[in-house]
């Protein structure tokens, strides 16, 4: 019985301690890449305004991992040209499951960043916050 439990306990430690490492090798195999949704004067490949007046970025990210991931929860960052945060946004990917080598769209809505605040963005980052595999 000792012997039994020292092994769960061993297994429950080191399954533990492996977990965080894994979560971060997996968001660090999805590639995101910024769309292009046509020419908007002033405005990087993939930002467009929709009509509500909020600045998006739209993309898709890519499972490279030889395992399938559930949603994709990636998160972004828009800058002026002094570096000044203007506003953040996250998004998931709407696909449950997101098999080895599949792409899925995202579309990051930057709902502060409105207005005059939109001519500001001269810089913006797109990082995956979230990958975990599909249980």
């Amino acid at each position: 019985m000792k012997a039994t439990l020292a092994c769960l306990t061993i297994a429950v430690a080191v399954f533990g301690w492996f977990s965080p490492a894994l979560a971060a090798d997996l968001k660090d195999r999805v590639k995101v890449e910024i769309e292009s949704v046509g020419l908007h004067p002033g405005m990087d490949p993939g930002m467009y305004v929709c009509a509500s007046g909020h600045l998006h970025i739209k993309g898709t990210v890519q499972n490279l991992a030889g395992v399938p991931l559930g949603q994709i929860k990636l998160g972004g960052k828009a800058f002026d040209s002094e570096g000044k945060l203007l506003g953040t946004a996250t998004s998931s990917t709407k696909k449950a499951t997101l098999a080895p080598n599949e792409k899925a769209e995202i579309n990051l809505e930057f709902l502060t960043v409105t207005g005059p605040l939109i001519q500001q963005v001269k810089k913006h980052e797109e990082e995956v916050i979230e990958a975990l595999p599909k249980q």
